[in-house]
């Protein structure tokens, strides 16, 4: 699935306001939106809104009046580095979503959503609802404090990371334990089946070649295992330890 990304900044305020939409004219729409804002807090007489058809020609303009007013000759900077030199900028990117739900939607939908959510975070499941909710089963419903920070993402426009990451802890060469940055779910194949009961095995097909028996388990990673500040100190931990390695193996 496509969906376009828009990301803006502002001269004047910190960080990025990021918004997340499937068709590009609902993007357009939004980068429209961010510029006149820009320029009408820039100079608002100078600066009239612009409409989505020239959105992007706005937005350079009001780059080059706040490199003017900064006494900054346009032409003594290359326009690729309009953005950087002025402070701000307006962008929209077109990108694949692969492993994930991009919930991409206005805000009249977004309203209903959020209303929703609220809605089930308030009140008893009913069966029907709850067999949505878990999908049939599959996935362990939301808690009420996972279902505020789903509100704040989708508030704030904020996808997951299109990875997943996952830990297999072993232990004496069996698998202890697997943590995750969110629900999934892992299923170890065991090749090494002396000594297992013949009941317990699965046929599992290869790409060339017939099956062959294996002892297969599932690890649902649900609420008590999903870490992810863990595994970003894991991550740093790596990290600082491979310079140190590279220095014993060169030595």
């Amino acid at each position: 699935m496509d969906i376009f990304v828009v990301t803006g900044t502002h001269f004047s305020q910190p960080g990025e306001v990021m918004s997340f939409h499937a068709d590009e004219r609902f993007a357009d729409v939004f980068a429209t939106d961010l510029v006149n804002v820009l320029r009408a807090d820039l100079d608002p007489e100078t600066l009239q809104p612009v409409d989505v058809s020239s959105w992007r020609l706005g937005l350079v303009a009001a780059q080059c009046r706040r490199l003017a007013m900064q006494g900054i000759d346009i032409g003594d900077i290359d326009h690729t580095a309009f953005a950087d030199t002025a402070g701000f900028d307006v962008w929209v990117e077109k990108v694949e979503a692969h492993g994930l739900s991009a919930l991409a939607v206005d805000d009249r939908e977004l309203a209903t959503v959020l209303a929703a959510l609220r809605g089930h975070q308030r009140r008893t499941c009913p069966p029907d609802l709850l067999d949505i909710a878990t999908n049939g089963g599959r996935y362990v419903p939301l808690t009420s404090e996972e279902i505020d920070g789903l509100c704040e993402r989708l508030n704030c426009g904020i996808l997951p990371p299109p990875e997943v990451n996952i830990v297999v802890e072993l232990d004496g060469g069996l698998v202890e334990g697997v943590v995750a940055d969110r629900p999934t779910k892992v299923r170890v194949v065991d090749y090494d089946v002396e000594g297992a009961d013949p009941d317990n095995l699965v046929m599992v097909p290869r790409d060339h070649g017939g099956p062959i028996p294996a002892s297969v388990s599932d690890w649902a990673v649900e609420s008590d295992c999903i870490d992810p500040a863990w595994i970003d100190r894991l991550d740093a931990a790596s990290a600082a330890e491979a310079p140190a390695a590279a220095s014993v193996a060169g030595e």
